[in-house]
Order: C-alpha cells, then structure tokens, then sequence
C-alpha cells in the first residue's frame, strides 16, 4: 500500500520542495536522473592533484538535489509512460523535458516494495523501484546543503548531515 509521505523526518525534509517547480533535469550516467528545486546558487569545488595541479569546477544546484539512481524508473505523462531506465538517450530525454518545470505537488512511498512516485502538477510522475538484486541499494537522495534523504530498495532511509561518510550513515525504517 502506498503510503503518501506524513512521517517525520521525510515530511519535514520533502515539505519545502512541493510547489516548487524541477529545473535542470537531466540524464546522468547511465540511467542516473537529476533534478533541482528551489533558488539556484553556484557551487565551486576547488581539487588539487599532483600531475595536474590545481582545478576549479563550478556547477548550478538548487536548494534541493534530487538524484534518482541504482533503480528502476519510469517517467509517465497523464499516465502514459514516455520512457524507462532502460530506454535510449533521446526517450529519456524528451522524458526529462516534459518533467522539467513541473511544480512537485507530493510523493508516495511503499516500503514493502520499496516503490515511490513523485507526482508533477502538469500530469507528469515519475515511479522508482528496486533492480531486485541488492536490498540495499540506494534508489534515491534528496540533498541539501547541509543535510540529505536517502531512501533503499528495502524500504529503508537515513537522514543526516550531507556530509556523513557512508559507512557512518544510519539507516531506519520507514513507516
């Protein structure tokens, strides 16, 4: 059963972004999705390596990062689906273009299957769930500066300080 998002920490991580419009959605590597909600702001990451020397990159990022990985997808058009994780570039494409500028308006989650669905005020949505292999896959985070929202093929979530190393990360259940 899909449970819309009302439990502490979820609802008050996710509260802020609904009503704000995704921008900037795109096809990562692979199948990886990514998208950004609220204020823009440059992020400037300086890397010094010995054989290159000193680089700066600079990137755009919204107050929250969503990034869809390690799962299957679907993105859906009034029901329709447009594409899948495992379709080519340019369906994945003209997916993330019909979902790009659509106000975020609520999400669901099962942690029994461990499924969720973002649902777009313009008829668009966008439905995850576990490759079936590893429970412990990460399906999805939610990142801001200071904190991010991971949620697993097994239902499971940690919420913390961005910055925390994987190892340290505590994951509970979600219910």
């Amino acid at each position: 059963m899909s449970t819309l998002i009302t439990a502490e920490p979820l609802s008050a991580f996710i509260s802020p972004m609904l009503g704000l419009p995704a921008w900037g959605a795109k096809q990562g590597h692979g199948s990886f999705l990514t998208f950004e909600f609220g204020m823009p702001k440059v992020e400037i990451v300086e890397r010094r390596s010995a054989d290159k020397g000193l680089r700066r990159d600079a990137h755009i990022h919204g107050q929250w990062h969503l990034w869809i990985y390690c799962c299957h997808w679907r993105a859906l058009k009034d029901g329709d689906q447009l594409a899948w994780s495992e379709d080519d570039q340019a369906l994945i494409g003209r997916a993330t273009a019909m979902l790009n500028g659509q106000k975020l308006i609520e999400m669901h989650v099962d942690p029994d299957t461990g499924r969720s669905a973002f649902t777009f005020d313009l008829g668009g949505s966008l439905e995850t769930w576990p490759y079936g292999d590893d429970p412990k896959e990460e399906q999805w985070t939610i990142q801001t500066d200071t904190e991010a929202f991971a949620y697993r093929a097994d239902g499971l979530y940690s919420c913390g300080p961005s910055d925390t190393p994987p190892d340290m990360e505590r994951w509970l259940p979600l219910r």
